[in-house]
């Protein structure tokens, strides 16, 4: 596996929530500029917005993706974003970013997706 889709299993390790996802943000020269996790218990005004212009207003919980967006400091190019689950709970679910967090990435400039999916590999997208 790669190291920074590692660095990303690592950080959804880490989440409060109850599904456990964590995202990377990473510039163009591909130095990390961000890292969060979902957050159950938080909201934020950009998520809000977002979750509104998609018609699910009551997804207010804080996405690990847009986290990253909030985070960041300066424009991101590639992010990996990962859920971890199973009966272990360190096994790779699909984490494609929601109906909420693609059009997000997408305004935000994000060219490079790579997301887990459930045959414990990483799928990759080109959004440029």
């Amino acid at each position: 596996m790669e190291p920074f889709l590692r660095q990303a299993v690592e950080v959804a390790d880490t989440s409060p929530s109850r599904k456990k996802v964590g995202a990377i943000l990473f510039n163009s020269k591909g130095r990390i500029i961000a890292s969060a996790t979902n957050n159950d218990f938080k909201s934020h005004p950009m998520q809000a917005r977002w979750a509104e212009r998609v018609g699910l207003r009551e997804k207010i919980f804080l996405h690990a993706e847009m986290a990253c967006l909030i985070k960041a400091r300066e424009d991101g190019d590639k992010i990996v974003v990962v859920r971890l689950g199973g009966h272990d709970g360190k096994s790779l679910r699909n984490a494609k970013p929601c109906p909420i967090c693609e059009p997000a990435l997408r305004y935000a400039g994000i060219k490079h997706v790579y997301y887990s999916v459930t045959d414990n590999t990483f799928k990759y997208e080109y959004w440029g």
